[in-house]
């Protein structure tokens, strides 16, 4: 769930007509929804809590369309089942023969793929990297060869807290001339979106610590 900035008004429309939702958090949602729609009435009981790890829960949370409802499916972040919970809802809806709507949100890791300037023909989402140190190291160099093999951005995210880290080893161990691109604090006053190759960002020292940040790799990338 991202500011109401985010929310056409036509996806408002159909937001504002939903009486079901199935979210992570019920009530930070709900103080959400009655910022963004302060003259709609939602009520508690039809605000279920996302849990994939209990299906047959999951599969009663889907009830309401068997009796003709609509249900919203609201993450905290970003966009359900992009780097966010939501697959198997989504997936049992299909089994049972709901229809789906997406509706397009401010997914951190699309738009830092837009704004990099690196491959965005050909991509791979990799998630978190391994918080081992003697195995980062061999995780950065694989998929740094997997950039330079299958001409390939390679696409990474980690904890706020962990993000100073994470910068600090990709200069340290990725090759000069690979391109490392940064989204940082998307959508703030302190957003941060620059792609350079690591050599130029040893001269930089950006600070990223508590930061949401995405990484981008490529090592195909010429510079003009």
């Amino acid at each position: 769930i991202g500011n109401e900035y985010f929310l056409y008004e036509i996806y408002k429309k159909i937001i504002e007509s939903l009486d079901y939702f199935i979210v992570e958090n019920p009530k930070k949602t709900i103080n959400y929804l009655k910022k963004v729609f302060p003259k709609k009435i939602f009520k508690n009981e039809n605000f279920y809590t996302l849990n994939e790890k209990d299906l047959v829960d999951t599969s009663m949370q889907l009830a309401p369309c068997s009796l003709g409802y609509d249900i919203g499916l609201l993450t905290d972040a970003g966009c359900p089942n992009i780097a966010d919970p939501g697959s198997k809802l989504i997936l049992l809806a299909h089994q049972n023969n709901i229809s789906i709507i997406p509706l397009i949100g401010p997914s951190s890791i699309l738009i830092s793929i837009m704004s990099s300037g690196l491959n965005g023909n050909k991509f791979a989402f990799n998630g978190y990297l391994t918080h081992d140190k003697k195995l980062l190291k061999k995780e950065i160099i694989k998929y740094e060869n997997y950039s330079k093999k299958f001409n390939q951005s390679q696409i990474f995210i980690e904890t706020p807290y962990r993000c100073q880290n994470l910068y600090n080893e990709f200069v340290q161990i990725l090759n000069k001339d690979t391109f490392l691109g940064i989204s940082s604090k998307l959508f703030t006053d302190d957003q941060l979106i620059k792609t350079l190759q690591v050599k130029e960002w040893k001269k930089i020292k950006p600070n990223l610590k508590k930061s949401p940040t995405v990484f981008i790799i490529d090592s195909n990338k010429i510079i003009f």
